[in-house]
């Protein structure tokens, strides 16, 4: 399996996303996730209510 790449919106270089490049992509993306999913959770809540 080759490693996922992005590809640089100025030089056009392709970077390889090895798992210490990745990690704070995916951490940042996970913190935004689950605040999102925690807003649509009390949204629920209040509506119930």
């Amino acid at each position: 399996m080759t490693e996922p790449t992005i590809t640089c919106p100025n030089c056009k270089t392709e970077i390889k996303l090895t798992e210490s490049l990745a990690a704070p992509l995916i951490e940042s993306t996970r913190r935004d996730f689950e605040k999102r999913l925690a807003l649509k959770d009390s949204d629920i809540a209040k509506k119930r209510s």
